[in-house]
């Protein structure tokens, strides 16, 4: 497995590289290939310093990291796709606009076209808070859904495991309030039981595939009217470092949009946001 930083130059994608260094600290090859697709809106000295300091951080950790220029074909996710080998042995590190803008955080972005892409396991950052280093500590994993979406994103989070202090599991059951029909508390009893009793499988298989010790691991269950609030609300409780949340397959069919879950998250979430995607 080989992991890849998509990097453009910029003071957003330096934040990213300390997010690759650590995971590529943590992988036994102790590499990192960044991946430089050349365009003039960087001139070569500027690279040349934000690389030497890319090259001394992952330096202090054991890590190689390589600077890979390549030509665009049909532009920088061209240039991409020609120089990184296709599947699951590939783990692409990409970024989110820092600012929102008119069109989102990652609509219309190279990292929009690697998440729908699914040629890699691809994990998109939006740094909010830089002076993490690329170590969150405490980690938010929202799981909802088929628990195949979680499974893809493993390799990933093995790769982070060494640096967690503490990671959150959370199950968000998405239940609509209606005037006219009360749900009685033994219904949400039962609701409650059942996302608890889904969670604490996705833990179980976790704590079976990932090094990492079982008090370091808890599970929540909050019932809520609306997926992406509630979320925003429990990274801010638990005091959340960065949430590992992985792509809806929904949004990467019609292309992001504002009123998306993953946009809002990127926007309202009080800490760095990591949206995955595996291969296919």
């Amino acid at each position: 497995m080989s992991i890849y930083l998509a990097y453009d130059g910029s003071i957003n994608a330096n934040w990213i590289a300390r997010y690759a260094v650590r995971i590529a600290a943590n992988h036994p090859e102790k590499q990192l290939h960044v991946v430089y697709i050349e365009v003039a809106e960087t001139p070569t000295p500027e690279l040349s310093a934000s690389m030497k300091r890319i090259e001394i951080e992952a330096e202090a950790v054991g890590v190689e990291a390589k600077l890979e220029l390549r030509p665009m074909r049909h532009g920088v996710f061209g240039g991409l796709v020609e120089h990184i080998p296709a599947g699951p042995q590939s783990i692409v590190i990409c970024g989110a606009r820092v600012k929102k803008g008119r069109r989102g955080f990652l609509t219309g972005t190279v990292s929009e076209q690697l998440l729908s892409q699914r040629r890699y396991n691809v994990m998109a950052l939006r740094v909010v808070q830089p002076g993490l280093m690329g170590l969150p500590g405490n980690v938010l994993a929202p799981v909802s859904g088929d628990p195949e979406g979680f499974k893809v994103g493993l390799s990933m989070l093995e790769l982070m495991a060494p640096d967690i202090q503490r990671l959150h599991l959370l199950n968000i059951v998405e239940s609509r309030r209606s005037p006219f029909r009360l749900k009685s508390p033994g219904h949400t009893k039962q609701q409650r039981a059942r996302a608890m009793t889904y969670i604490r499988g996705i833990e179980a298989e976790l704590l079976d595939q990932l090094a990492i010790a079982p008090e370091y691991v808890d599970s929540h269950v909050a019932i809520a009217d609306n997926w992406a609030r509630e979320a925003i609300i429990q990274a801010s409780r638990l005091h959340a470092g960065l949430m590992f949340i992985e792509a809806p397959k929904e949004s990467l069919t019609r292309r992001f949009f504002f009123s998306d879950e993953v946009e809002r998250l990127l926007g309202n979430t009080p800490c760095d946001v990591a949206v995955y995607r595996g291969v296919v």
